[in-house]
Order: structure tokens, then sequence, then C-alpha cells
């Protein structure tokens, strides 16, 4: 499942129908004039300006959960290197959700009208085996504003079989307290380091720390818990500092069959626990296609102040189901086609991926995600 920036959860407010194709055509249109302004400028350079690559991602994600919630997304992303040393890269996606979800339906029984936009950029600099990336994304909805700049570093040795790596970023998320107008801030940092080696010529392994802290208001405004019989809005600690260990290992096997295998470890000081391992393989059945199949397992201890109801008068308390414990599966199948010869509209070198995702947990939640995109090339006389 797609990443979101933390704390975004009015993004299940719903919205009605009849807002569907509204929002989803905008999107598209947005998205196919940007790639237009993209071809057009780099068309009008001489080829003594020629980028040594250039390309779009056209991609559409539909997904749809038990609780009847459907979220469709249009995403875009372009990629430009001006030079051998100077790239440019920039994203821009909508999110549209068409039915009403479980938390927001209790203030808008039929659903409330939601939308998340966000477009993201970063340059990349090479200085010879060095390369420097900064950037920044912005997101907006109804009830969610969020407001994130970063920058990574990484250097290849040893004959380019290490690489060493780290990056920051820094975020001002900003939730509305709806169905009040009181605006909240909080305050998200993290940092990572990552270490690359190339054990043989079939195997490649990876080793990273990732440490991130979030100061201000962290409650969930939309779901409540019981506190003595009576349904309250959740209260959290301001503050919480996490970590996390990560493993990868990429294993090339006889038969032209690859093996992938992560593994996570995660902790914070409110007690949350988890271990998140995967594994997965693929095979190139030609140079032109690729399938793969992936299953993720995920093992979460809850927070140390979660109950499945408080009596008395807790400090804190919460009913967000993030801070529960639980197990969860997601098994992840894939196709990727690049045809000989260009598709339709599409010109040579065009790379088409069909994905499928299921997701279940031991919440009674479930959810599946199809993802269908397009990579090409963009060539200029």
């Amino acid at each position: 499942m797609k990443a979101r920036p933390a704390g975004s959860d009015c993004r299940a407010a719903g919205v009605v129908a009849s807002n569907r194709w509204t929002i989803l055509v905008g999107g598209l249109a947005v998205t196919w004039i940007v790639v237009g302004l993209f071809v057009f400028l780099g068309g009008a350079r001489s080829k003594a300006q020629e980028p040594q690559a250039e390309s779009v991602g056209l991609q559409f994600h539909t997904f749809v959960d038990s609780r009847g919630v459907t979220v469709l997304s249009p995403t875009v992303d372009l990629g430009m290197d001006f030079t051998n040393r100077t790239g440019l890269r920039v994203g821009f996606g909508v999110d549209a959700i068409t039915a009403a979800s479980d938390s927001c339906a209790r203030c808008h029984a039929e659903g409330a009208r939601n939308a998340r936009e966000f477009v993201n950029a970063s340059i990349i600099k090479t200085y010879g085996d060095t390369k420097v990336s900064v950037g920044g994304e912005f997101s907006h909805e109804d009830f969610y504003q969020a407001s994130t700049v970063s920058t990574s570093i990484s250097r290849t040795l040893n004959q380019a079989n290490t690489t060493v790596a780290g990056g920051y970023s820094f975020s001002w998320n900003r939730p509305q307290l709806h169905p009040d107008e009181i605006v909240e801030n909080q305050l998200a940092q993290s940092a990572y380091a990552t270490l690359t080696q190339t054990l043989s010529k079939y195997t490649v392994m990876q080793l990273g720390y990732e440490l991130g802290s979030i100061l201000g208001y962290q409650s969930n405004p939309y779901l409540r818990t019981s506190v003595d019989g009576v349904k309250m809005v959740g209260v959290h600690p301001e503050e919480r500092m996490r970590h996390a260990f990560t493993a990868r290992l990429r294993q090339a096997m006889p038969g032209d069959v690859y093996l992938e295998a992560d593994f996570r470890r995660y902790f914070d000081d409110w007690d949350v626990n988890a271990n998140t391992w995967s594994v997965g393989l693929s095979h190139e059945f030609n140079p032109r296609v690729t399938a793969s199949g992936i299953y993720r397992r995920h093992a979460q201890q809850g927070a140390s102040f979660y109950q499945p109801s408080y009596t008395g008068s807790p400090q804190f308390y919460t009913a967000d189901f993030r801070l529960f414990p639980f197990d969860s599966n997601l098994y992840t199948g894939r196709l990727a086609i690049t045809p000989q010869r260009g598709l339709l509209i599409f010109p040579t070198g065009t790379s088409l991926t069909a994905q499928y995702e299921f997701y279940k947990s031991t919440t009674n939640f479930e959810a599946g995600i199809f993802t269908l995109g397009v990579r090409m090339p963009l060539k200029h006389p």
C-alpha cells in the first residue's frame, strides 16, 4: 500500500459519488497539461542541450476496502536529466475518496466531500561518485495540510560495490479538528542511513537505520473510544520518538529467477513494537515480460496506553487502529511488459505495469488495491 504522510487520517472522510468524476477528470486534465508542457519545453532545446534521459510515468490506483471506501488516485511523475550531472524529478497526484468511511461517517452520515492533492519536486546533482538531492512536497485536503522538505546524499565506494547513503526530512503538518474550526500543529523529523554492499555478482545486501521524532498534536479527531461508556475523541502524548532497523537481500537465481527478502524492526517510546518481513520471487520470461509475487507479514504490539475500552480518568486513550495490537498479511502480484514496438500512442521503450494487492488484518479489515501504470521515454527531434 502506498505510503501516506503521518496524521492524514481525515482522508478517511468520504466524497459523494456525484463528485467522483469531477475530481478524477480534473486530476487527469492537469496531469496531461503538465506532460504536454514537459514535452514542449524539452523539444525546444538544441541537440547540444539534449538531456541524458527523460521519462514520464502515469499511474492509476483504485482502492476498495471492507468498510465500503473507494479511493481513485491518478498520479504522474516526470524525470529529466538536463546534463549528466543535474536532474529534475516532479510528481503530481490526486486522491478522490468516493464513499463514506467508518470514521468520518460518525459526523457525516451520508459522507463528506474530500480529496487530497499533492505535488513534489526534487533536484539531483552528481559530483563524481557522490549524488545529492534536495526536494519537497506539499499536500492539501479539506481538513489537513502538510509541507515537507527533504535532502539526501549517497556515495559509491570500492569500485561501485559499496554505497553509503543518508537523508533528512522535516514536515509541518496542520490537522483541523473537524467539525471544529481549530487547527493544530505537528512537526515531524526523520533521518536515515543505509549501507548497500555487493557481496557477489549474484547477491546484494542493504542495512539501514531510521530515527524519527514527532512533536505536537498527534491524536485522531475523527475516531472515538469508550471512556466510562461515553464515546470520546482520543488523547495521545504530544511527543514521540521512533526507531527502525531494516535489512534487505536481493539474490539472482538460476532460470532468470530473482529473490527479494526484507525485514524491518520498529519500536518507539509509546511501546509500539513491530516486526515486518517480506519475501518475493520474480521471473523474467524474456527481456520484455517479467512477473513477480510478494508476500508480506506484519506483527505489531499495541501502544502502552491502548485498551479496548477505558474506565476512570486515564491520561491517554486511543481509538486509532494504527496503535492497536494486530497482525496483517499483504499479497502482491505484478506483471511488467515492455512491448518490442511502440503501443498505440506510446513510443518504443514504453513499459506497462499491472499490479494487484490484497491486504487483510486481524482487526477484520480487508482491502484490495489495483494499479495500472505506464512509463515512457520522451524523445526529441
